[in-house]
Formats: C-alpha cells, sequence, structure tokens
C-alpha cells in the first residue's frame, strides 16, 4: 500500500467522493482527477510518483513518455523531469486532437516526433483505466504514425472493474499484449482513507464506503 500517495490525492482533491458519472456512462461514488494537480510542488511531486513507478516496471529500457492528449500531457511532462532528476534522461511526447498545419511540426498530430526514430520503446502515462478503449486509439495512433513501441502503461490508480468477464486491465494486456500497472488501487484506498483520517480529515464515512461497497459489486473484477 502507497500510503504517501494515498494522502497526496487525498490532500490535493485529485479523488473526490459524491456522485459521479464515468464516461463509460456507470455512476460512480467517487472520482479521480489528476488535472487538480496544477501547481509546481504538485506536479513535481505527481512526476516522482510516476517516475518510480515506471523505474520498478521498466527500469530504464524505455525511450520516450507518452501523455494522450490532454490531461496527460503534464503527467508526461511532470514525468520526464522527475527521471531527469534521478539522472535517467528520457524525451517526452504527446499528441493534438486535430493536425497542425503552421510551425515546425506542421502535418503531425505530435508534438515532441521531431526527435523520435522509428523502433523507439514508449511507456505511456495516464490517470485511470476503466475499458481502456481510449489507450487503444492512442497506441494504434502511436504505431502506425510514429512506427513506435508502446511498451507499457503507467496509470495512477486502478479502479478494479471489470472489463467483459474480468479485470479491465487484465482484458487489456490479453488483447494488446500491452502490460499495465498502477501506482495504486481502489480497493488500497478506499481501505485506508475509511480507517485513517489525513491531517486532521476524515474523506470516507460511513455511507460512502458502503456507497463504494455497493459499485463494487456490480462493476468491481472478480478478485
Amino acid at each position: 500500500m502507497n500510503i504517501s500517495f494515498i494522502e497526496f490525492l487525498a490532500k490535493n482533491d485529485a479523488i473526490r467522493f459524491g456522485e459521479f458519472t464515468l464516461k463509460s456512462g456507470r455512476p460512480s461514488p467517487y472520482f479521480i482527477d489528476m488535472g487538480v494537480l496544477s501547481t509546481g510542488m504538485q506536479s513535481a511531486q505527481l512526476g516522482q510518483y510516476y517516475a518510480t513507478a515506471i523505474k520498478d516496471k521498466f527500469g530504464e529500457n524505455f525511450d520516450i513518455v507518452f501523455g494522450p492528449a490532454y490531461k496527460a500531457i503534464p503527467l508526461a511532462i511532470s514525468t520526464v523531469i522527475a527521471l531527469g532528476s534521478n539522472g535517467i534522461n528520457k524525451k517526452w511526447l504527446y499528441d493534438r486532437k486535430e493536425m497542425k498545419i503552421h510551425g515546425a511540426d506542421a502535418n503531425s498530430v505530435f508534438v515532441g516526433s521531431q526527435t523520435i526514430d522509428h523502433g523507439q520503446r514508449i511507456i505511456l502515462v495516464d490517470d485511470v483505466m476503466t475499458t481502456g478503449g481510449t489507450k487503444i486509439d492512442a497506441i494504434e495512433k502511436v504505431s502506425k504514425t510514429l512506427k513506435c513501441e508502446v511498451v507499457g502503461i503507467i496509470i495512477a490508480v486502478d479502479r478494479m472493474e471489470k472489463g467483459q468477464y474480468k479485470n479491465a486491465l487484465e482484458e487489456f494486456n490479453e488483447k494488446t499484449g500491452i502490460p499495465v500497472y498502477s501506482i495504486e488501487n481502489i480497493q488500497n484506498i478506499f481501505a485506508y482513507l475509511s480507517e485513517n483520517a489525513v491531517d486532521g480529515t476524515k474523506y470516507i464515512d460511513s455511507e460512502t464506503f458502503e456507497a463504494y461497497k455497493s459499485y463494487m459489486r456490480k462493476y468491481g473484477a472478480p478478485i
């Protein structure tokens, strides 16, 4: 259990509790939002969490950190800065929703691609994964356009939800051959925050915890 990361999310409102409708249409009792981590100190700390996860899972055996547009763009940049502060010098890359027609990277949907060679190895970073559909689109764009290989994905939180028949992360790996690792998972987050206050604040009460358990009975992956 990564207690430091759990408390970091809670204290900075990167995890919120209430009633939220996800892109998948599922009504969730919590929401993960890395977009609120916008200060220099927050970005630096978040980058270190991602950098540590990448080093633990992949060492230095990669070339690029890719953040799909738009929320993952600052994640990629914060991560390579954190890696650099630890002596690991890697490139960042992100994509656009639309192609740019002017400037040095005109006619490209990618920013940072001018110094990227075919066949380089990419780590994709993002906040969460529910079904993995948007990740597949991003991977196809990278492989077809840049002729690079996505060798792994690091997300902040594994929601531990089912896809068609088991954990969505496992199904994604089976479908693509690409491993997905999380810094933390939602089970540990709820277990810790339901039992512990963070800087004097209790983030999860009994009603919220019951709503979470009900949600997981319906959408949670078999363990």
